[in-house]
C-alpha cells in the first residue's frame, strides 16, 4: 500500500480509459496537454479509468503548435500518424498550442482506487454525511460537501462548483474531513 503523504505530496495526470493497453503496453510515452502543471524530472501518479494504474516520470516537457507536431509526436501518444492525433487533439481542445510532455511509465502491480488510497475503508459518502453532522465547518466546506452529496461524484461536483478543475478542491475537503474523523474516531 502507498503511504498516503507520498499521495498527497505527488503529482497526478489523468487519461481517460481508452488509454490504459497503451499505457501498460509502453506504446504511450507521451501526452498532449492545453495546459501543463509539472516538470521535466517529476514523479506523478497515472490515473486512468477511474484507478491509480502507476507513477511516471517526467522526461520531457516542449511546448508547440499543432503544426509542429510530426508522426514521432503521435507514434509516441499511442496514434498511427500526425492526421489521426491532430484530430483527436481538436476534439479535445480548441487551441493551436499545446504541451507535449514525453514520461516513462511503471505500473503497478495492482491498480488502486483513488478511495483505498485516501479514505480507508469508508466511502466518500459517509465521509461527506458524518462531516456535516460532526464536525465543525466552514460555510465553503459545507457547500462543497453537500454539493458532492447531492451529486454524487468529485468530477461532477467539480463542474457544478465551477469547473473541472476544481476537483482538487473537492478532494481536499473531503480527505480534510476524512483526517478530522479520524482523529474523532481515535479519541473515542
Amino acid at each position: 500500500m502507498l503511504d498516503t503523504g507520498e499521495l498527497d505530496s505527488c503529482k497526478h495526470i489523468e487519461f481517460k480509459g481508452k488509454y490504459k493497453k497503451l499505457l501498460t503496453s509502453g506504446k504511450k510515452k507521451s501526452t498532449i496537454r492545453r495546459r501543463c502543471y509539472v516538470r521535466e524530472g517529476e514523479d506523478v501518479f497515472v490515473h486512468c479509468g477511474g484507478k491509480i494504474i502507476g507513477k511516471a516520470k517526467i522526461l520531457k516537457i516542449e511546448e508547440k503548435k499543432l503544426e509542429e507536431l510530426d508522426d514521432s509526436v503521435a507514434r509516441a501518444e499511442g496514434f498511427k500518424n500526425r492526421e489521426e492525433l491532430i484530430n483527436e487533439i481538436k476534439k479535445i481542445y480548441d487551441t493551436d498550442r499545446v504541451y507535449v510532455i514525453s514520461f516513462e511509465f511503471y505500473p503497478f502491480k495492482k491498480p488502486l482506487t483513488p478511495e483505498e488510497v485516501y479514505y480507508g475503508s469508508l466511502s466518500l459518502k459517509e465521509i461527506a454525511e458524518r462531516a456535516l453532522k460532526e464536525l465543525e465547518l466552514s460555510e465553503e466546506e459545507k457547500r462543497i460537501l453537500e454539493t458532492f452529496l447531492e451529486v454524487g461524484s468529485v468530477k461532477k461536483a467539480a463542474v457544478r462548483l465551477g469547473g473541472i478543475w476544481e476537483r482538487k478542491k473537492v478532494r481536499e475537503v473531503l480527505r480534510k474531513c476524512y483526517q478530522r474523523l479520524n482523529e474523532k474516531d481515535s479519541k473515542t
